[in-house]
């Protein structure tokens, strides 16, 4: 296959194919909890909220950011499934 830029990062090759399953389910996790996250910033973009509904989400929001940086770095397969459990469920 010829590139018509060979300098292109992202037309290239990377040195893999696939993702193993355990990390697979790493950025699945990750995923739902960003994805969570941007949903209460976005709801807190709502002027019509009542101070105890900003008051909650401002304190559901933290929850989620201490719950990214639980995994974020050293997290167990355990930590991984709890998260799964806590935020696979929320729509």
């Amino acid at each position: 296959m010829a590139y018509d830029d060979p300098q292109d990062v992202s037309m290239r090759r990377h040195g893999y194919d696939s993702v193993d399953q355990a990390t697979a389910r790493h950025l699945q996790v990750k995923t739902l909890l960003e994805r969570r996250k941007d949903q209460i910033i976005d709801r807190l973009q709502d002027p019509r909220l009542t101070p105890g509904e900003r008051e909650r989400l401002q304190a559901a929001k933290e929850e989620v950011k201490r719950d990214i940086a639980s995994i974020r770095v050293w997290g167990s397969e355990e930590d991984f499934d709890r998260m799964r459990r806590k935020y696979g469920r929320r729509g």
